[in-house]
């Protein structure tokens, strides 16, 4: 054999050997993508647990009153997703409604059933049924719809009218507060990915254009490996995120429910650390089941003059929650 025919013969064997690695990456690569189809409807049991501590201090008093408070509770509720339309690329558009919210809740030692039936527009605590506090009732009645694409990335986002700031999840924008959501459980990458990739997602702060404090945010996504699920190979994403906040002024219209006039709410600093992992299914394109825990420091200033019985009152109150635990488990129901 010549020399020019053995180099020959060894380029073709590097070559076919090159060939052969790079199809066996390519089958050990997963195209993480979401198959919508119209007409589809999934319902989600969303099952929250939280523990953690909140301490309220009266600066009007001196010395300053200061009282701490165990808190626990057990959420549990049905939420539904209809996959209304599917567009040519690909694009979902769904709509999400809850379902009967029942929440246990142990505090100062002092425990409490409550059950939120959207749909009635009703309220029972131990018992004894109430309305709904007609602030909360366009966040949990209406229907939320998103156009969420393949990859999962949230296209536009329409909530019900009168949802906004100031109305549900205490003055966060729900457009926001989902988007964030959304972003931070999945968010697929371009390419077909291998265990052990890891991707970055930027996240939009989930508050109103008035605050002008940075909000840092970061996330990142891991390929944790396939697990068999029920004879359904899935892929495990794994999850880890920080946000924190200096300073957020709620100022009127902030919290639960409207402020009486003359009070001002400002809520920072705010710590968010998030860790977790969901189970996908590539070729079904959906998801298995999402598990999240949420550890969160929050101060907050609540100061102004407030109506009350007697006349006019002084209201001068800091409220710390620390070590806030929020573990979450999604399934399909």
């Amino acid at each position: 054999m010549s020399r020019l025919t053995g180099r020959l013969t060894a380029g073709l064997v590097a070559y076919v050997l090159c060939l052969g690695f790079a199809a066996a990456q390519d089958a050990d690569r997963v195209l993480l993508r979401y198959q919508w189809n119209a007409g589809d409807e999934i319902t989600w049991q969303v099952v929250s647990e939280t523990t953690g501590t909140v301490t309220m201090r009266d600066l009007t008093q001196d010395p300053v009153a200061e009282t701490t408070t165990e808190v626990w509770t057990r959420a549990t509720m049905p939420m539904s997703l209809v996959i209304e339309a599917v567009d040519a690329d690909g694009n979902g558009t769904i709509s999400y409604r809850l379902g009967p919210i029942d929440m246990d809740i142990l505090q100062g030692g002092q425990q409490q059933y409550m059950r939120i039936d959207p749909e009635a527009g009703t309220m029972t605590i131990n018992g004894e049924e109430q309305e709904l506090p007609e602030h909360m009732m366009p966040g949990l009645l209406g229907d939320m719809k998103m156009v969420i694409s393949p990859r999962g990335e949230m296209l536009s986002v329409h909530m019900p009218e009168g949802a906004g700031m100031g109305d549900f999840f205490g003055g966060m924008d729900m457009g926001q507060l989902l988007r964030m959501s959304q972003q931070t459980q999945m968010t697929f990458p371009e390419q077909p990915v291998s265990v052990g990739y890891s991707w970055g997602t930027s996240v939009a702060a989930p508050f109103g254009a008035e605050v002008s404090d940075t909000f840092d945010t970061t996330v990142v996504a891991t390929m944790a490996g396939l697990e068999n699920v029920d004879g359904v190979q899935c892929a495990r994403i794994d999850m880890v995120g920080a946000m924190d906040i200096a300073e957020l002024p709620m100022g009127l219209g902030g919290g639960p429910g409207p402020l009486p006039e003359g009070m001002e709410m400002h809520m920072g600093p705010m710590h968010i650390s998030i860790q977790g992992s969901s189970l996908f299914d590539p070729a079904a394109g959906k998801i298995v089941s999402v598990n999240a825990t949420v550890l969160m420091d929050m101060d907050q200033h609540i100061s102004g003059t407030a109506e009350g019985p007697e006349g006019p009152q002084q209201v001068d109150s800091e409220i710390s929650v620390r070590d806030m635990l929020i573990d979450t488990t999604v399934t399909p129901m």
